[in-house]
C-alpha cells in the first residue's frame, strides 16, 4: 500500500515540475512586456522638460498631450488600454511626423493655448520615458 502513495507523490510531482518548466520556458522566450504607466510618464516628463516650457505648460497640459499620444497609438493598434494581449503582433511603421501632426491637430481641436513647440518638447521627454521603460526595439 505504501508503494502506491510513494507513486502518487512522485507522480504528482513529475507532472507539476513539468508544468511548472514549461510555463517558465514560454515566458522566458517572450519578450519582456513594457506597461506605460501614465503617472510615472508624466512626472518623467515634468522632470525632463526644459524650463522655459515648464513656466508656460501646466501638468495637466503634459497630461493631455500624452494622452493624445496614447489615442494615437491604440488607433494603430500600437498600444492598448487593457492588456498587452489586445495589441497587434504585426510589424507597425509610422512615419516620425504622422504622430507629431496628430497630436498636434489634437491640440488645436481641443482648444489648448500651447505652441507646437512645447508640445514638441514634451513629445521628445516622452520618448525618453519610452526607451527608459524599454519600449522600442531595436532599429530596423
Amino acid at each position: 500500500m505504501s508503494i502506491w502513495i510513494i507513486l502518487g507523490l512522485v507522480g504528482t510531482f513529475v507532472i507539476a515540475a513539468v508544468s511548472v518548466g514549461m510555463v517558465t520556458n514560454t515566458l522566458a522566450t517572450r519578450p519582456r512586456r513594457s506597461v506605460y504607466d501614465l503617472e510615472e510618464a508624466m512626472n518623467f516628463v515634468a522632470d525632463r522638460l526644459p524650463p522655459d516650457v515648464t513656466a508656460q505648460v501646466s501638468f495637466d497640459d503634459v497630461e493631455q498631450v500624452l494622452l493624445f499620444h496614447c489615442d494615437y497609438l491604440a488607433e494603430k493598434g500600437i498600444a492598448s488600454p487593457n492588456a498587452a494581449d489586445t495589441v497587434t503582433t504585426d510589424l507597425v511603421v509610422v512615419p516620425d511626423d504622422e504622430p507629431i501632426a496628430y497630436v498636434l491637430g489634437a491640440v488645436d481641436s481641443a482648444g489648448l493655448e500651447l505652441a507646437d513647440d512645447h508640445v514638441l518638447a514634451i513629445l521628445d521627454a516622452e520618448t525618453e520615458y519610452y526607451r527608459a521603460i524599454g519600449l522600442f526595439g531595436p532599429a530596423v
